[in-house]
């Protein structure tokens, strides 16, 4: 069967790919704005092929001839309204997915925890865009939308200033509160699951009326104490200082990292969901029944980040 990846350039896609090309049944083909990001590994794989397609355009996408797609919605930080762009490229996505796909097997969605809200979420609405609109498509038998944790991976920005000047900065607060966290290599894993499932033929169908279907994916729950001990067991540093940014300062953090002003407000927003006033803090539900507990810990990935590994 073949298995469409959209785009095929982020981490999660990447790490998604390599274990689709190890299975036997599977053929992939990845959308990359830059054909230059296709890895080589990639590339000398007779299973895969890559086309050049912007989600950002229609006209460069063609989904001819796929069984299965999965549709990752990226972030944008070069100041335009997130939430328009989102809307947009979930909109030209599902569009070329009716327009050029007769018979999708199944369709897997990445979104986020939160996804299911539509206010309150700042920067996770952009996931939730693409749960309603690609979600949503007729042309696919079955939708699977997965929800990830907090990306353990996120804490590789501590590493530079670790490093440097033996502090890290925390937007999470206070630093005893604890999140659920996963790694990329678990979300990928989930992905390549729900895609293989059908491709090797021992799949069961969703229930009827389940779809699109929703399931969460975590980990274990770390807090920034967490996160200041597991450095200092990996570095060695002793005393490792944090600075924690409160609630009201969020903003001003990420607009001071660079972030273009509306684009540092809705991850402001998604930064206060989480912690205590937040949506999601106050107001968990409604979850899926189905929340998958994943096993990596946070000491394995800050070791591979501290050692320069985990980077595409």
């Amino acid at each position: 069967m073949q298995i469409t990846v959209i785009p095929a350039s982020t981490r999660v896609a990447t790490q998604t790919i390599r274990i689709l090309l190890a299975d036997p049944s599977a053929s992939v083909v990845g959308f990359y704005r830059n054909p230059s990001k296709v890895p080589a590994e990639f590339l000398s794989n007779p299973k895969f092929s890559a086309k050049q397609g912007d989600i950002e355009d229609a006209s460069t996408l063609d989904f001819s001839g796929s069984d299965l797609i999965l549709s990752i919605t990226p972030m944008w930080y070069d100041g335009r309204d997130i939430m328009t762009v989102a809307k947009e490229v979930s909109w030209n996505v599902r569009n070329k997915i009716e327009e050029t796909c007769d018979d999708i097997q199944r369709l897997v969605v990445l979104s986020s925890m939160g996804g299911q809200y539509d206010e309150g979420t700042g920067a996770i609405l952009t996931n939730h865009a693409a749960e309603e609109i690609i979600g949503a498509t007729k042309n696919a038998k079955e939708a699977v939308i997965v929800r990830p944790a907090y990306f353990m991976e996120n804490w590789g920005e501590a590493v530079g200033t670790i490093k440097s000047d033996g502090y890290f900065f925390s937007t999470f607060t206070p630093a005893s509160f604890q999140i659920p966290h996963i790694a990329i290599k678990d979300i990928a894993s989930t992905l390549a699951s729900e895609l293989l499932s059908i491709s090797g033929g021992t799949h069961s169908p969703l229930p009827a009326g389940s779809s699109p279907y929703a399931l969460e994916i975590q980990g274990p729950k770390y807090s920034t104490e967490d996160v200041k001990r597991i450095f200092e067991e990996v570095s060695g540093k002793k005393d490792i200082q944090v600075k924690e940014i409160p609630k009201e300062g969020v903003q001003g953090f990420y607009e001071a990292a660079g972030f273009p002003p509306n684009v540092a407000k809705p991850f402001a927003e998604m930064n206060n969901s989480i912690i205590e006033g937040g949506k999601l803090f106050e107001s968990p539900e409604p979850r899926t029944k189905d929340v998958r507990i994943m096993r990596t810990e946070l000491k394995d990935v800050i070791k591979e980040l501290w050692n320069g590994a985990g980077k595409e």
